[in-house]
């Protein structure tokens, strides 16, 4: 008698008693420093070592931040680069702080009209805390119904362990802004004001939305995006109380309970620091803003990478790509004559820097190889694979890792 085989048949073939497992695939955000930060080295049944890097599929991010540091473009920008390469792609926004349009969401991702139409909708006016549940309940119901005709081949190219490229159900993203907005409408509901009672039913509301979402999302590949503020925190004692989770600052809280930080998937803080002017560097009014992984549970959280925020455009992949490679010391010149180490031959300024790599198809290619090259290295240094030849490597999607550099 097989015992562990006979257990293992009995349990596997009854998924409605025992449940069943999912491969989790990592997705690209469009950002490749961000793909890169969240990323780790990991092992295959032949020994071969594999990138895997992005959001994964079906999980819950919370993108933290002070006012004014992007969080909610952050989050617009990475839900479409989500949803671009699926037919059946879309992104909800449920608005509880009334600051998201059409034109800005457009505006900050480039797509057209008629793309904003088919994929995008925004809710404004009558949505808590349950709107979120139930929207996710919808969607993952509806594509259960349909997996047959909408399982797709995934957009990295990720295969099995049989070589075959996983198949998923198109992402869909629920983005909430924010979720110190975010209230139960029973609380919406009272014509009174309220303290510390309505603080605690939103914690206990919030509580349940993430403990029902974690498998809601897994089930129908929702990734949910939820944005929250960073507050300071106020003490009363002698003694300083020491912060609710790793790597934020013994002054900082967020609101909403501890659910949307210990049930969140990976935790994503921003940080605005030097400003950034039209009339310098690369002419455009914005930050570059330190983005750091307070949690991951796919990479080693506490690391950070710094990113290029245009107030106007939003999070520029190129640019922060760029200031990568000048951190690393691989940009060399001034002024007009800027070049990266390797191709003295192709000049630029900082300022035209896109525009010449739209121009200049050598100096395009050479850029993302050497910034890739300099993001994959981070992720073999922060892993637990520090030796690995180039040879080993497979990268599972286009883009690189990015550690803040070490002065």
């Amino acid at each position: 008698m097989n015992f562990i085989k006979e257990l293992n048949d009995i349990i596997n073939n009854d998924k409605e008693k025992f449940g069943y497992d999912q491969e989790s695939i990592m997705l690209s955000t469009g950002f490749e420093c961000f793909d890169y930060l969240n990323a780790l080295v990991t092992s295959d049944d032949k020994g071969k070592k594999h990138i895997k890097k992005g959001l994964g599929c079906g999980r819950i991010a919370t993108i933290i931040g002070k006012s004014g540091v992007g969080k909610s473009t952050f989050a617009i920008q990475t839900a479409y680069n989500l949803i671009k390469p699926y037919k059946e792609g879309s992104m909800f926004i449920l608005d509880f702080e009334q600051s998201n349009s059409e034109e800005r969401v457009r505006m900050v991702t480039g797509m057209s009209q008629e793309y904003f139409q088919d994929h995008v909708n925004i809710k404004k006016i009558g949505i808590s805390t349950e709107s979120v549940l139930n929207l996710a309940v919808q969607i993952m119901k509806l594509k259960k119904e349909h997996e047959k005709e909408l399982l797709v081949d995934n957009a990295e190219g990720i295969c099995d362990a049989e070589g075959n490229i996983v198949k998923i159900l198109p992402t869909t993203v629920i983005m909430i802004d924010s979720v110190a907005m975010m209230m139960p409408k029973a609380q919406l509901d009272e014509q009174e004001m309220q303290g510390q009672m309505s603080a605690t039913a939103m914690a206990k509301a919030n509580t349940q939305l993430f403990k029902r979402l974690v498998q809601i999302c897994m089930t129908g590949n929702i990734v949910c995006l939820f944005v929250n503020h960073i507050t300071q925190k106020i003490t009363t004692g002698p003694m300083p109380v020491a912060a609710s989770i790793n790597y934020l600052k013994m002054d900082e809280s967020l609101p909403g309970g501890n659910a949307p930080q210990f049930l969140t998937d990976t935790l994503i803080k921003l940080t605005a620091s030097t400003k950034l002017e039209e009339d310098k560097l690369y002419q455009i009014k914005g930050f570059n803003i330190k983005v750091e992984l307070i949690k991951s549970r796919s990479a080693p959280a506490g690391r950070s990478i710094d990113m290029i925020y245009n107030q106007r455009e939003g999070f520029d992949n190129e640019l922060s790509i760029l200031e990568y490679i000048k951190a690393n010391g691989k940009l060399k010149g001034a002024g007009v004559s800027y070049k990266l180490e390797g191709l003295e031959d192709h000049v630029f300024r900082l300022s035209n820097f896109k525009e010449k790599l739209k121009e200049d198809i050598v100096l395009k290619d050479y850029f993302f190889s050497l910034g890739r090259s300099l993001l994959e290295n981070s992720v073999k240094e922060s892993s637990k694979f520090e030796k690995i030849s180039e040879e080993e490597i497979v990268i599972e999607e286009e883009g690189e890792n990015i550690n803040e550099k070490k002065e």
